[in-house]
């Protein structure tokens, strides 16, 4: 893999040797090379700057630079709430371009002066604090802020969130230029809500009324998951089925734990038990399909967002095809996993071979975590329960029409969404496509005339298969290339060889205690009763 050399020059406080370098040179083609190991072949350099002295700046390369603030101390600093306003300018990435953002960041900053040839990117209080130069064809950009620092119990995710983002991506983005030549594309935006524990027992659930949610998302053009419970399957009702059947386009449902225990997909269990659980959740749903005939997403939404590597690593082994966790919430109940640093980067995590797709509450600054979700490919995933539309449905219409308002948006069920959930890029009339699952629709680019599938991790060992349009079934591994006919320049289905149980029946499932079942009938009822 080629790797970018990133020249630092400027004094630097050891955590960012230690805490944000190493972490992105994990995330990203780079290689942090230090001033003082005279090193000259680099691609770009990140110069530290103190904005108190004269401003002169030396560059020894022609090649793109960030000028940062020089590092004041080791220690969080205070954190002030502004107002950043984006200029309508290429160089502005999208979707911040020509916004006005509200967010945290240090109150230690440094507003800078425009110097000649620069242009303004983006203003606190219509003082420049990101600024471009360009001379030929190399981008010179300087910062009023300091590198962000990741303290040791910080991820990714601490320094690039809803709350605060701008340092991140002053930096991100300058990375970005850098490794421009061989960047990958994302896939297009997708979009959808989910809302967690409604069943198809009656037409409504508590707040969550089927027919009304379905004309919203119609007019208003949005999908809504239901998580629903599979211990909940041993009672439908054909009013919500009708509905669903005829409102698929809108309305869909997904899977929520098995029994929706307390913390049920992240205890200390057996292999054995671990797959049991999985696969009796998953023969649930099929009895509930196969008496309603309609298709559930195999995409596992656990309860209280409580999972386990584990049971990550189950998944697809018991017929899942994703999972859809926050960022938040698998640090959280996996605290001593090494991957935990580098949450919130990728359009999806692939933990144990299982893609985890990320998403939101309905609370907190929402727009800023859709703008960043949508600046990274993400999928833009808001969860709630179904008091959250107490005062109304008008809640998701009013997110819809801002992520609307961000262009060409898909949405669509949990299968469809993971689906869509690859990288790729262009090497001449190549196509290089990394997958973010066992299982992608991919179109390939008109120019294209072969693809090859790249490895991503132990997920990718297999062989794998590519199957048109058509139905013809092609067989390729890793890095090898398939040359493309006209026909197959539609959409096609890549997926790979991945083991699954299919012998559910001898699994030997646990029976469901009475304590269970009463704890979740009586759940139901209170969820039912809160509407009178």
């Amino acid at each position: 893999m080629l790797l970018y050399k990133i020249k630092v020059i400027g004094d630097l406080t050891p955590s960012l040797e230690i805490g944000l370098f190493p972490i992105l040179e994990r995330l990203l083609p780079i290689k942090f090379i230090y001033f003082n190991q005279g090193e000259i072949d680099v691609a770009g350099e990140i110069i530290i700057k103190d904005w108190l002295k004269e401003e002169i700046i030396v560059r020894s390369n022609s090649v793109p630079s960030l000028t940062m603030s020089l590092l004041t101390n080791e220690v969080e600093n205070q954190c002030i709430q502004v107002e950043i306003n984006f200029l309508n300018n290429p160089s502005v990435p999208f979707p911040f371009r020509g916004r006005r953002v509200n967010t945290k960041l240090s109150a230690d900053y440094s507003v800078l002066s425009l110097h000649d040839n620069e242009t303004v990117l983006a203003t606190i209080n219509e003082k420049p604090i990101w600024l471009v130069s360009e001379i030929g064809q190399v981008k010179y950009f300087r910062s009023a802020f300091s590198l962000p620092q990741i303290l040791p119990n910080q991820n990714f995710s601490d320094l690039f969130n809803g709350e605060c983002f701008l340092e991140m991506l002053i930096l991100l983005e300058f990375i970005r230029e850098v490794t421009a030549s061989t960047m990958y594309h994302c896939a297009p935006l997708r979009a959808g809500f989910i809302i967690d524990d409604p069943n198809l027992h009656w037409p409504r659930y508590g707040f969550v009324d089927y027919r009304e949610i379905a004309a919203h998302a119609r007019r208003e053009n949005y999908h809504v998951s239901f998580a629903t419970i599979p211990l909940d399957t041993w009672f439908t009702n054909m009013a919500p089925v009708d509905l669903f059947k005829k409102n698929s386009q809108w309305l869909s449902l997904s899977i929520h734990g098995n029994n929706h225990a307390k913390e049920e997909l992240a205890g200390n269990y057996s292999e054995t038990l671990r797959k049991a659980l999985l696969l009796q959740a998953n023969w649930r749903i099929q009895c509930l399909e196969q008496k309603t005939k309609i298709s559930v997403c195999r995409v596992m939404i656990p309860p209280h967002g409580a999972c386990s590597e584990e049971i990550l690593a189950e998944l697809p082994k018991c017929g899942f095809e994703a999972a859809c966790i926050s960022a938040g919430s698998l640090r959280a109940y996996n605290k001593d996993k090494p991957w935990i640093k580098t949450l919130g980067f990728s359009p999806s995590e692939t933990i144990k071979d299982s893609t985890v797709l990320p998403r939101w509450g309905l609370t907190g600054s929402i727009h800023n975590a859709l703008l960043i979700a949508a600046y990274l490919g993400q999928p833009m995933i808001l969860r709630g329960h179904h008091q959250d539309l107490k005062h109304g449905v008008e809640l998701f219409d009013e997110f819809a029409k801002f992520i609307n308002g961000l262009g060409n948006v898909f949405w669509s069920n949990m299968t469809n969404l993971s689906r869509l959930n690859y990288l790729s890029r262009m090497d001449g009339a190549v196509c290089y496509v990394k997958p973010l699952g066992t299982k992608i629709f991919f179109k390939p680019p008109s120019e294209a005339t072969s693809i090859i599938i790249e490895k991503m991790g132990a997920i990718n060992d297999s062989t794998w298969q590519v199957v048109s349009m058509e139905g013809s079934v092609q067989k390729i591994l890793p890095s090898e290339p398939l040359f493309l006919s006209d026909y197959m320049h539609r959409q096609m289905l890549i997926e790979s060889a991945v083991s699954k149980i299919t012998n559910v029946a001898t699994t030997g499932f646990k029976p469901t205690s009475i304590r269970l079942i009463a704890r979740r009938l009586l759940t139901e009822a209170r969820d039912r009763f809160l509407t009178f």
